[in-house]
C-alpha cells in the first residue's frame, strides 16, 4: 500500500471520529422540567442533566420558563433517550 492511499484512509477515519463526537447547542425557554428523572425541554429537545456531570447551572435552580443555553453531544447517538445536557445555563 503507498503512502499516499494511506494518509487518505488515515485522514478519512479521523474525519469520521470527529463526526461522531459532534456536539450541539440549543436554547430558549424551558418548558416542562421533571426533577424525579431529572430531565427537562428546551424547544422540541428532551435532554436529562445529571447533578454530579453537567457543569453550568444546576437543574434544581431552575424553573419552567426560565430561558437557557445548553450544549450537548450529538442527539442521534441519544437513540430515543433524553440528550445528555454537557453544559447547562441560565441566560
Amino acid at each position: 500500500m503507498s503512502k499516499k492511499v494511506l494518509g487518505v484512509a488515515l485522514a478519512a477515519a479521523l474525519a469520521f471520529t470527529a463526526q461522531a463526537v459532534s456536539a450541539g447547542e440549543a436554547s430558549g425557554p424551558i418548558e416542562k422540567i421533571d426533577m424525579t428523572n431529572n430531565t427537562f425541554f428546551v424547544g422540541d429537545k428532551h435532554f436529562t442533566a445529571s447533578p454530579e456531570n453537567t457543569v453550568g447551572d444546576k437543574l434544581a435552580d431552575l424553573k419552567e420558563g426560565d430561558t437557557v443555553r445548553v450544549e450537548f453531544a450529538d442527539e442521534e447517538s441519544a437513540g430515543g433517550k433524553p440528550i445528555n445536557a454537557m453544559q447547562l445555563h441560565k441566560e
